[in-house]
């Protein structure tokens, strides 16, 4: 059943998730809404909407949306689902859910008592190489060529400054980890379970104008016995963005850029390849599974519990970090 959404915040990162999914038009009606009402109209002309709104109220308040997809500096997400549940209307928020778990575990309240949805937009949870890779270690004898898992680690590095309110510590909740690194939580969190321990540190500084971190080096344990370590930064001095995650079992190892269209297996027997279909960065899985939520009256696979479980393996890093300490984790309350 096609259903319609207005995209609120039309600001650069909106225009790459639009580039994905414009053509979705068997599934949506899209609508744009921003403070700049000629900026909204202007992405309602490039994008084929239905219509646009110089005011977020005014958005919400319109019979004809049915769900409002939030592209909204961090500390205003909390606004925002109280906004949309007001009005009755189903929220896709862009990661991370929040600041904090307490501003997160609000925004959750909020959606229940609106009779809402509240959906985190979590591409990396809907990548082809992610869920190839589950189906190849939780396969049986034979069919699974990794074993059990011991390992994981992940790698993302690039150089690009963090701008505007993504550099202001408050605005964002921290620096690159709570805005990037947080894609990479959600695997570990999705492949691994919710760490039982966390352990941080930053390397040194390379960009004056940003509050938060431009790099942070994480450690944890995980349930089962497994380890994880992920370092990520913003601030490596090369041309490209990589990324490179593995998966190290008792009897071998997948690796692959979550990205691509394949997953490298090494065994002590050899090497060999597995293809998947290249889905970019899953953004057109992500809001078909928004929209069966809805139709379906059930809670959308990314929720706002899921959410808040990522922030909360984000911040106990950061306490870490700051403190120089391990953290122990408990899973969020529901």
């Amino acid at each position: 059943m096609k259903q319609s959404m207005c995209i609120v915040g039309c600001g650069g990162y909106a225009r790459i998730v639009l580039d994905d999914i414009y053509d979705m038009t068997d599934e949506f009606d899209f609508y744009f809404a921003s403070r700049d009402i000629d900026k909204a109209r202007q992405y309602s002309e490039d994008y084929g909407g239905a219509g646009y709104f110089g005011d977020y109220e005014e958005a919400a308040a319109d019979p004809r949306v049915q769900s409002m997809y939030f592209f909204t500096p961090h500390d205003m997400h909390l606004d925002n689902v109280n906004l949309a549940a007001r009005h009755g209307k189903h929220v896709l928020m862009e990661k991370p859910i929040a600041r904090t778990v307490a501003e997160a575990s609000a925004m959750v309240e909020s959606a229940r008592d609106g009779g809402i949805k509240l959906m985190i937009a979590e591409n990396y949870r809907f990548l082809n190489t992610v869920d190839r890779a589950m189906e190849i270690m939780n396969a049986e004898g034979a069919e699974n060529p990794i074993g059990d898992l011991r390992l994981i680690e992940m790698v993302v590095e690039g150089f690009s400054s963090p701008g505007e309110w993504r550099a202001n510590l408050d605005r964002n909740g921290g620096g690159v980890f709570i805005d990037g690194g947080i894609h990479f939580v959600d695997i570990v969190v999705n492949v691994g379970g919710f760490p039982e321990l966390v352990h941080a540190i930053q390397p040194p500084q390379l960009y004056p104008n940003v509050e938060g971190e431009d790099g942070i080096l994480v450690t944890a344990a995980l349930p089962g016995g497994a380890a994880c370590v992920i370092n990520f930064s913003r601030a490596i001095p090369v041309q490209s963005l990589r990324q490179v995650v593995k998966f190290t079992g008792s009897k071998g190892r997948i690796s692959f850029d979550p990205r691509a269209s394949e997953l490298t297996i090494d065994t002590p027997d050899g090497q060999s390849t597995v293809e998947v279909q290249a889905v970019r960065r899953g953004v057109r899985g992500m809001v078909s599974e928004f929209r069966r939520s809805i139709e379906e009256n059930r809670e959308p696979v990314m929720s706002g519990y899921e959410g808040t479980k990522d922030l909360a393996v984000v911040l106990a890093a950061y306490e870490s970090m700051r403190t120089g300490e391990s953290v122990r984790l408990s899973l969020p309350e529901r």
